[in-house]
Order: C-alpha cells, then structure tokens, then sequence
C-alpha cells in the first residue's frame, strides 16, 4: 500500500512539476514561464570574492504569516531540483522555505571546509537575515557527488545543519575526502556527543555492489559511534539503479522530513 501511495504521489507530482510552457500575452507573443514566488539572487564568496547564485522558493502565504519562521531545505543543483523539490515540499510539508545553490567557484573535493565557511559565512547569513528562515531547522539535501559533500559535512561539521538528506554519496572516489569521512570512527567519547543530527540514507537496489558496500559501510561506522544523538533512516530504493533511483529518492526523503519538521 505505502509502495502504491508512493507511486501515485510520483505521477501526481510529475502532472504538477513546473513546466516550460509558453504562456501567450494578447498579442500572441511567446513569453518564457517563471516559477512562482521564486527569487533568483547572488551572493558574494566572502572567502573567493566570487559570485554564486541562489534560487530560492518562498511557501504559499508566506507574505501573510509574517509571524511565521520557516525551516529551510538548501541542495545543490538548483536548475535539475527545484522543479522536483518545490512539488514535493509544496504537497507534503508547505510551509517550508526552499534554496538551490550553484556550486561555488574554486570549491573542489580538496578544500570543502572552504565550502563550509561560505555556507556559514555567507549564505546562512544573508538568507537568514533577508528572509524568515529558522537557523535551526536546515536541511541538507544532496544526490550522487552533492550527497559527498553532504556526507563530509555531516562528518565534519556536524552542526551546520540539523538534518541531512543522502542520496546515493559517491563514496567509492579515490580521494583524501574518504579518509577524512572515515576518521569519525576514532573520534572521542566527547567528540561523538556533538554529532547530533537526523539522516536520511538511500540508494537503489541496482547499485554496483561495489558502491553498495561502501553506502553499508558508511551506515555501519554511523550506528556504531552513534550515542544516541544522531537517527538514521535508511532506505533501499528496490529495483532502480543510481541514475532511476534520483526521483523515488527524492520523494521517500521528503516524506520522512515532513514528519521531522511536524515536531
């Protein structure tokens, strides 16, 4: 039943996703479509002096419930997600704000940590001074190479947000970066206290097995340090390989975090 749910929400979805059409003005004139209540703003790399671009999608009544303070959901890949992102949260969590993010110039697997200090320094700050954005309530959503960096965040600076949503990390990649995830397992009682956070996990079934024992890997290191501050859901996409799997992900996270954010 819920396999079928699941599936009925994907066509309903795919019927309401933004669609370019041509919208005619009496004249007959073609006029390119814009999403509502979408901004597409820029904002400066404090760090690089580069630009990067933010699309940002306010909720339904946003404008009206100024006393409102909306968690935040912040991926990368603005232009392939935000159609799919803003049908979902729209059916399933509505009052959420959502923030696609170009990746930053000069950023590579190498210096992510200068990544971090630009979310933080820079991002964070301008969305949540602009708008009502809830600093406590981010949500990391990210897909394939996107879900690495999530993934590093998560291991390395836990705190910069409070939920993460992975899909399918390439975590098979031949780069420091693995290590740099792994070295969790030998961190300190103490340590290990501050990685609080809630995390989604997922992949499809049709995986290389070679990818398939790193994500059980990854989980396996995360239940075993974990003291009981960090909840791991992980779901296993039947049937669908790494490319397929991208839209039923998306979905199945969406679902779990609209019953976070309820709390």
């Amino acid at each position: 039943m819920k396999t079928a749910k699941l599936l009925i929400l994907t066509c309903v979805l795919s019927l309401n996703t933004v669609f370019a059409q041509e919208n005619k003005v009496n004249d007959d004139t073609p006029k390119a479509y814009e999403m509502p209540r979408t901004q597409v703003i820029q904002v400066s790399n404090s760090e690089t002096d580069t630009l990067n671009t933010l699309y940002i999608k306010l909720p339904v009544g946003y404008e009206k419930n100024t006393d409102l303070e909306y968690p935040v959901i912040y991926f990368t890949n603005p232009l392939e997600n935000i159609e799919r992102l803003s049908a979902l949260s729209e059916h399933l969590i509505k009052d959420v704000i959502i923030v696609g993010l170009t990746w930053s110039k000069g950023i590579n697997y190498g210096n992510l940590d200068s990544y971090v200090k630009f979310l933080r320094n820079d991002v964070f700050k301008m969305v949540e001074s602009k708008y009502r954005a809830n600093a406590e309530r981010r949500t990391y959503f990210g897909y394939s190479a996107a879900a690495l960096v999530g993934t590093y965040i998560l291991s390395k600076h836990t705190n910069t947000f409070e939920n993460y949503i992975l899909g399918a990390p390439v975590l098979g990649v031949d780069h420091e970066i693995i290590q740099k995830i792994y070295e969790l397992e030998s961190t300190t009682a103490e340590k290990r206290k501050k990685l609080k956070a809630n995390v989604f996990f997922t992949y499809g079934s049709l995986e290389k097995e070679k990818d398939i024992k790193g994500f059980k890997k990854f989980i396996n290191m995360l239940k075993n340090i974990n003291d009981g501050n960090l909840t791991v859901e992980h779901v296993v996409i039947k049937e669908l390989d790494h490319r397929t799997a991208v839209p039923m992900a998306a979905v199945r996270s969406m679902y779990w975090l609209a019953g976070l954010l309820k709390k």
